[in-house]
């Protein structure tokens, strides 16, 4: 694992995105300039040097929406890109789609500018791309290897857990190869059976130290050269989630990223209404279009409020616009379900597609709310999961957002178990929040949007 200001992301992934990037430009690059010349009348190939501007910009174009089109397909989650390796059904829509656009985006900047492609050219980059990314994806494990072997110490609850957080959550890249209890007879030492195993990770995931002395075997795997760690250690690097079952407050109280200096908290804040302001102006005309739609659709307000709970425990008043029905809570607040009989019509396609999350930009240029952070809850249910999950209460530690961590790596919540799992992935935010995630997290959330993920 690789950390960039404060977050932890796959060296994996990169070597993959990176080695996948220049293979399609050189493949494109080779490929539309093999196709000119073939194309080309004889005695009138044009010289590299006058065609190299084009093919630039044509090889650029195709990784970027190439790369991009993979990306919203998953194909750059390694268990998915390795299981459609087999079929090849969404490596082949994201080619399709790549063609389409690329081709009409370089007619189209053709009309505009003065710019004529030769014969040929938009076929070969074509070609030279789809042969590019094919040899990268082809050859995925030669690129990163095989799933880094774990092995768990400790065959208890806590393992468990933790294997269980891998297999979900790892994506293909690790995979637990024992789990054992040095206390037990004929187990041997630490070392050695991390020898024999090959295990690149050793975690101490065990429920109860007592009664063993593996702190020795545990500092020859790491004098070895294995990566050993505690497991809340282990899903903060690995997994970017903090398991609130086995979670100490000593996690977070020595934790240097916990204090935030005047300055960081400064640009947190511009990068805040930087962002909010330049969303309003390009949400401005779908704005009056929802409000217009929303008075048609039904009797009530265009837009609604309610009280969340924010920074510190201090409530506040959140804008949304209105998706459900004006008696909607007159028995009380109630989670939101699948197929929600409250929500209107108008209101079942703002919440599919967030609009009706738009006018929290408002929140956010006064101040109440960040741009990126945990998603605010309502005071109601903020007490009953303080006292339900550990360290429910410091999500508080940092100003809710309208987008987070949680959002992107968890489908929507509408339970104790799923606050639960949202918590894990809040709290790796609060400890390891930058600039540098929040852009990673905006990123992430187009997806979710242009997909429709994790709205109800």
């Amino acid at each position: 694992m690789l950390r960039v200001f404060h977050h932890y992301f796959s060296a994996k992934k990169l070597t993959f995105f990176l080695a996948e990037s220049s293979a399609i430009a050189l493949a494109c690059v080779l490929g539309a300039a093999g196709c000119a010349w073939m194309f080309a009348p004889a005695g009138t190939r044009p010289p590299l040097g006058t065609m190299l501007p084009t093919l630039l910009t044509l090889s650029a174009a195709f990784v970027l929406t190439f790369q991009f089109t993979l990306y919203l397909l998953d194909l750059y989650d390694l268990r998915v890109a390795a299981e459609d390796r087999q079929r090849g059904y969404r490596f082949l829509k994201a080619a399709g789609v790549t063609a389409g656009l690329v081709g009409v985006g370089m007619l189209a900047m053709a009309l505009v500018f003065p710019v004529q492609l030769p014969p040929g050219t938009l076929l070969g980059g074509a070609m030279g791309a789809l042969a590019g990314t094919l040899t990268v994806r082809v050859a995925i494990h030669a690129l990163v290897g095989q799933p880094s072997p774990v092995l768990l110490i400790g065959d208890g609850v806590k393992a468990r857990a933790v294997m269980k957080a891998i297999e979900e959550g790892g994506e293909g890249s690790y995979k637990v190869v024992a789990m054992v209890d040095p206390r037990r007879e004929g187990v041997g030492p630490l070392d050695e059976m991390a020898r024999r195993l090959k295990a690149q990770y050793v975690v101490q995931a065990a429920d109860d130290m007592r009664g063993a002395n593996w702190v020795e075997g545990l500092l020859r795997c790491r004098l070895d050269g294995r990566l050993v760690y505690e497991a809340t250690g282990f899903c903060e690097r690995v997994l970017r989630r903090f398991p609130v079952q086995f979670l100490r407050a000593s996690d977070f109280a020595f934790a240097d990223e916990l204090t935030q200096s005047a300055m960081r908290r400064a640009f947190k804040r511009v990068f805040d209404i930087l962002v909010a302001s330049l969303l309003l102006l390009l949400a401005s005309p779908v704005l009056l279009l929802v409000a217009l739609a929303i008075k048609l659709d039904s009797k009530g307000p265009v837009f609604y409020r309610q009280e969340r709970v924010g920074l510190g425990g201090k409530s506040y008043w959140l804008w949304k616009f209105r998706s459900m029905r004006t008696d909607a809570e007159k028995n009380g607040a109630v989670w939101a379900r699948a197929n929600d009989d409250r929500v209107t019509r108008v209101g079942r396609f703002i919440r599919k597609t967030r609009m009706d999350e738009i006018p929290q930009v408002f929140n956010v240029l006064v101040g109440d709310m960040s741009f990126v952070g945990p998603r605010p809850e309502r005071p109601v249910f903020v007490e009953q999961l303080k006292q339900q999950i550990p360290f429910y209460g410091l999500r508080e530690a940092v100003k809710p957002g309208i987008t987070g961590w949680a959002q992107i790596r968890y489908p929507y919540g509408a339970s104790v178990e799923d606050a639960r799992n949202k918590l894990e992935f809040d709290l790796y935010y609060v400890k390891n929040g930058s600039l540098f995630l929040d852009i990673g997290i905006i990123f992430h959330t187009v997806r979710h949007v242009l997909l429709g993920r994790g709205a109800r």
